[in-house]
């Protein structure tokens, strides 16, 4: 059976999600609603270095953090509307540095979920300037986790973003003993050189490895680690690309499903959510043993 606990942990609200066989799933609301650790069936799913998400000053590597309204950065910081009106924002939106508020639980004897929801306010139109709420619903069942999300525009205008998460997958030792992403074509986010070798692609050797994978032939993506485990990463049609990122020393590899790519709020190729509408898409991550 499922249980729902909190309680205040280096002056935060903890909440999570668990069951009798090793299954926990722990959101921090005020940091940007993330879900910082999860395992399944005792095994875990995430990387998380500790001392980021205690500190409000740093941005948590680690966990599932959300990207909203953009994602990855803008050029110079800034982006103008058609009507010549600049703003400036952060890398990866505003989601992740907000706080977001647990809206309901449900706690079954296999299934377990969570509603967490944020809406815009007089800080977050000060760098974007529509009215919106987000609402997000994790689910846990079997081996799985399941993100359902609803983009709700409360705006009188339409409203440009393109969304995404960032999941930082726990990798130890070697990053992965098979990497399986369905496209052609990748672009190396730092040189902005394209490439077709995916099937050579070594990115264990490399000292930081950003990359984001275009035209996608499916909506999954995966890699199997070094203790066996495979990582599949499932998404709606949405999410048009799958950025992966990863750094040499470290026990993580990110695999991020993305609506848009970087600088797409600068080249007018955001997603336009009509005034009074709402977008609801899917993401899951599942974790099997092979």
């Amino acid at each position: 059976m499922y249980k729902f606990t909190k309680w205040r942990e280096h002056g935060m609200e903890i909440c999570q999600l668990s069951d009798n066989n090793g299954t926990t799933a722990l959101f921090v609301p005020e940091r940007g609603g993330i879900l910082a650790e999860c395992c399944l069936n005792g095994v875990s799913l995430f990387y998380l270095d500790p001392e980021t998400l205690w500190d409000k000053n740093k941005n948590i590597r680690g966990g599932n953090p959300v990207l909203f309204p953009i994602c990855g950065p803008l050029e110079g910081g800034k982006y103008s509307l058609p009507d010549g009106r600049e703003y400036e924002m952060k890398q990866h939106g505003l989601a992740r540095n907000m706080r977001w508020e647990v809206a309901t639980t449900d706690c079954r004897e296999d299934r377990a979920e969570i509603v967490l929801e944020m809406s815009s306010d007089e800080k977050t139109r000060q760098s974007y300037p529509f009215d919106f709420r987000l609402s997000f619903t994790y689910i846990i069942e079997d081996s799985k986790l399941t993100i359902k999300q609803r983009y709700q525009n409360t705006s009188v205008n339409d409203m440009p973003f393109y969304a995404g998460f960032h999941p930082y997958f726990f990798a130890p030792g070697l990053k992965a003993v098979s990497l399986s992403i369905p496209a052609k074509i990748y672009r190396d986010l730092k040189t902005g050189a394209a490439r077709d070798d995916i099937q050579s692609l070594d990115f264990n050797a490399l000292l930081e490895t950003n990359l984001v994978f275009i035209g996608l032939e499916q909506p999954e993506a995966g890699f199997t680690r070094q203790d066996g485990y495979k990582v599949t990463v499932r998404f709606d049609q949405a999410y048009r690309y799958i950025v992966l990122w990863a750094l040499q020393d470290k026990d993580f590899l990110c695999l991020e499903p993305w609506m848009g790519d970087n600088y797409d709020m600068n080249r007018g190729l955001a997603y336009k959510l009509p005034s009074g509408e709402e977008l609801s898409v899917m993401v899951s991550y599942s974790l099997e043993r092979l």
